[in-house]
């Protein structure tokens, strides 16, 4: 397990995503990668997060009833309460159902329920920003809880807010968007392998821009 610990870790290091696919049990190295995802600080556990989602839909491909064991898994982790590990897990899920939309649609609404658990908000919105960003139907019934959190106090939270409303668009969010356009809290979100810094009146303006497109399509 240690050997295999550390041959995750080096694909992880080199963004090797398709170096863990080759690996000789995909069950076994989602286990590892659940293991490497709880410093949130480091992008190699974002890293890890986006790796289990893509391994799912490998995995998914020949034992689909595996995948559900391991959603099943992480739904256990979250309504445990002895460890810190659980608080990732709606990230983990939301990589899921990104990559296994037909296979995993019903645990989207369950992400969004673990809203108004406050260590977990940030993890939920993010979820549902990746799930919006490959299909926004998915989670359209969610933008009013989104659109909620915008005017947060924790600069995480509207940071990730801001992005799920960017990635889904919600027109009835343009005037809040606008004025967040001067929010400069600056937060690290994890993007193309790595963290980067960005000011919630960045995001703002690209949720603005989309949002704005929405009003044009629908008034067309």
């Amino acid at each position: 397990m240690r050997a295999d610990k550390r041959k995750i870790i080096t694909l992880l290091e080199e963004k090797d995503f398709s170096g863990l696919n080759k690996l000789p049990s995909l069950e076994k190295a989602v286990t590892i990668l659940i293991s490497l995802s709880y410093d949130k600080q480091s992008p190699l556990a974002w890293r890890a997060i986006e790796a289990i989602g893509l391994l799912t839909a490998e995995l998914a491909g020949t034992d689909p009833d595996r995948v559900r064991n391991i959603v099943g898994r992480l739904l256990w982790m979250i309504r445990d309460e002895s460890g810190g590990i659980g608080w990732s897990v709606p990230e983990i899920l939301g990589e899921i159902v990104r990559n296994n939309p037909v296979l995993c649609e019903d645990i989207a609404p369950i992400i969004a329920s673990f809203h108004e658990e406050k260590m977990l908000t940030p993890g939920v919105l993010w979820a549902l920003s990746r799930i919006g960003q490959i299909n926004a139907d998915t989670v359209k019934y969610a933008v009013p809880i989104i659109r909620s959190y915008l005017s947060a106090t924790d600069p995480m939270i509207r940071a990730c807010a801001v992005k799920a409303i960017a990635e889904m668009g919600d027109a009835g969010s343009s005037e809040e968007l606008e004025k967040m356009k001067t929010d400069t809290s600056a937060v690290s979100l994890y993007e193309n392998g790595e963290l980067v810094k960005k000011t919630i009146g960045e995001l703002a303006d690209q949720a603005a821009k989309k949002s704005a497109d929405d009003v044009s399509r629908n008034r067309s």
